[in-house]
């Protein structure tokens, strides 16, 4: 009977748990809704980014129109999801300004029966989601690509894994160093960190595993269509990176 007791008394108590860290993913994704910073940062880049797509069809078209070998399609997308990725350089700060508005809560946060891990995924996840979103807003742009050409289906499939398992490592990546340093030195050295993975590969005769870290090698492996499968090491690779750097983050946490 204890034991009974015991068993239902945790499974309860991981449910109020699971709950919890669900009313802090949707009380930040409703916080993000309403600021206008966040806002307006993805009204702009999404504007940016039709206008990129408008201004790149325009151009490459005109090239071919002058007898000029361009494939109008695959350029004018190859140019759009590389500045999709780009994008995502805003995911750091954004995760350390989450974890530092956790840091100003924390004292109510403690007064639930979260974990500390628990806090922590739960800013993660919102993080991503919204960042995710303005991704998944992109959508009806890509449709487009049946309208002009461009990539096949699967292409544009792998290349959303990748612009996920950045959006996460990169988020994993703020809020880790959001951990241990202030708002203003995590966010220098989180940019520090991103920049190199993403652009230290592209240096000539880069070792490979460089370039498995890479979301920008991985990209653009799939948009050449190389033979090689760059983005599915990329994708495991971002994996165990980010859970490393969650596992960590929560012990310095504790």
């Amino acid at each position: 009977m204890n034991m009974l007791y015991l068993q239902e008394t945790h499974a309860f108590a991981q449910q109020n748990q699971n709950q919890s860290m669900l009313a802090i993913i949707l009380k930040e994704l409703r916080s993000y809704a309403r600021s206008r910073k966040y806002l307006r940062l993805h009204f702009l880049t999404l504007s940016v980014l039709t206008l990129l797509l408008f201004v790149a069809t325009v151009e490459f078209y005109a090239q071919s129109r002058t007898g000029a070998a361009v494939d109008v399609g695959k350029q004018t997308y190859t140019l759009f999801i590389v500045a999709l990725f780009l994008t995502q350089f805003f995911v750091p700060r954004h995760a350390v300004e989450a974890l530092h508005s956790e840091a100003t809560n924390g004292a109510l946060l403690r007064l639930t029966p979260l974990s500390n891990w628990h806090i922590l995924a739960g800013k993660l996840s919102a993080v991503v989601f919204w960042e995710l979103w303005r991704i998944w807003l992109t959508v009806p742009l890509l449709a487009l690509s049946s309208y002009i050409g461009g990539f096949a289906l699967p292409q544009l499939l792998k290349c959303g894994a990748v612009l996920i398992m950045s959006c996460l490592l990169f988020a994993q990546t703020g809020i880790s160093f959001a951990c241990w340093h202030l708002p203003i030195r995590a966010k220098s050295i989180s940019y520090g960190v991103v920049l190199l993975i993403t652009f230290l590969p592209l240096i000539p005769n880069a070792p490979a595993m460089l370039e498995a870290m890479s979301p920008l090698c991985a990209l653009l492996s799939i948009l050449r269509s190389e033979p090689t499968q760059l983005w599915v090491w990329h994708v495991a690779l971002s994996c165990v990176l980010s859970v490393l750097l969650f596992c960590v983050s929560a012990m310095r946490n504790a």
